[in-house]
């Protein structure tokens, strides 16, 4: 699932997609809390070159629902919580890709794969989160970047 396409400012109301589907669908639309709630893995990414690449754009809007620029939420009640959008960019797309063994978090045996961000966007206000960087990437435990 792409957060992104759920943007009030990509897909919402006025925009194309929302009024083909028509309000009274609305809510089916990116259900991101309640297919968690039922126990659903997130596998969350980016539909690059449709939106971002940018991850942290991606944990924006699936924690808020807002446009990037402020303003109101588009269907409020599908947002996640950080630590669940993070989880979906790494434990669910490791999992949807069957990489759940080898990738995905920080655990003895599997590949080395992180970064050290900018921020700790689990206690920055969401606003603050799309402005987060990777300071250091390591993959396969071999620093590749560094800020």
């Amino acid at each position: 699932m792409q957060p992104r396409h759920c943007a009030p400012e990509v897909a919402g109301p006025g925009k194309d997609w929302a009024e083909n589907v028509g309000a009274e669908r609305w809510h089916k639309a990116w259900p991101m809390r309640s297919l968690h709630t039922a126990g659903a893995v997130l596998a969350l990414s980016s539909d690059w070159n449709v939106a971002e690449m940018d991850p942290m754009i991606g944990i924006h809007t699936a924690v808020t629902r807002r446009p990037l620029g402020g303003g109101e939420p588009w269907m409020p009640q599908e947002t996640i919580s950080v630590e669940t959008a993070v989880h979906g960019y790494t434990m669910g797309s490791a999992y949807a890709n069957f990489l759940e063994e080898d990738r995905g978090s920080l655990t003895v045996g599997k590949a080395a794969d992180f970064v050290v961000l900018s921020r700790d966007i689990l206690r920055a206000a969401p606003e603050d989160i799309p402005g987060t960087v990777a300071e250091t990437v390591v993959v396969g435990g071999v620093v590749e970047h560094t800020a």
